[in-house]
């Protein structure tokens, strides 16, 4: 008994010893010295996170009013998720670290003015430009080319701003007069899932501008079947 005590003492002494001299690097640090991966990578989780989240809670709508027995899982439209994994990562997180990173080195510092200016510009100059590329970039992700690049966005980007308004201007107020400062970081997170949530939902939303002598939008032309998903999200 005494003996195993010993030598349960002995591991843990070594075990300190080892965690002393190897030093780990710190989460914060990696992120500070890699923002653009970081971003790129916390995004595109976030952005497939949001999908399958919505075609989650679209699948128990659904079986709550339906008699099929399919299986949820297999019915998840995978094209969809991997679009919004390639947006998120490769297009939406390092132009967000892009943009942070020239927006705290002209506007340094944390006074009320200067978080003011901050959350002015970047909320009427620099979400406009998001709601084009996210629209822009998965018309093109899910095959249009030309003109059609644009429809989505001339149907929803201008409900899309007024929604990012109303959901992130109070949000930010909220952020900056009652959470605390250690709290903060994770209190954006957890609103910028609910935001690309409300994203998704917005992507969902049938497409109303027509084309064609028909008055149908004209899908487009690709090498492989279209998902009976993504015909709706489209």
């Amino acid at each position: 008994m005494v003996r195993s005590r010993l030598k349960l003492r002995q591991l843990r002494q070594f075990s300190t010893f080892v965690m002393r001299q190897v030093r780990f690097p710190c989460l914060k640090t990696v992120m500070k010295n890699n923002p653009t991966l970081s971003n790129a990578l916390i995004y595109g989780g976030l952005y497939t996170l949001a999908e399958v989240s919505q075609q989650t809670i679209k699948h128990y709508s659904k079986k709550k009013t339906t008699t099929d027995l399919v299986s949820p899982t297999s019915s998840y439209d995978m094209t969809s998720v991997s679009r919004y994994a390639i947006l998120g990562t490769g297009v939406m997180g390092p132009m967000f670290a892009k943009w942070y990173s020239w927006i705290d080195k002209a506007f340094p510092g944390n006074s009320k003015a200067i978080v003011f200016r901050k959350t002015i510009l970047d909320q009427f100059a620099f979400t406009p430009v998001c709601v084009a590329v996210f629209f822009i970039g998965m018309a093109a992700l899910e095959g249009y080319r030309g003109s059609g690049l644009f429809e989505e966005l001339r149907e929803k980007g201008a409900k899309t701003f007024a929604m990012d308004c109303c959901f992130w201007i109070p949000n930010t107020a909220v952020n900056f007069l009652f959470v605390p400062a250690w709290l903060r970081v994770t209190f954006v997170s957890v609103s910028s899932f609910f935001w690309l949530n409300i994203l998704c939902w917005i992507k969902s939303w049938p497409r109303q501008q027509v084309h064609g002598s028909q008055g149908q939008l004209e899908p487009p032309i690709t090498t492989s079947p279209t998902p009976v998903q993504s015909q709706s999200v489209l």
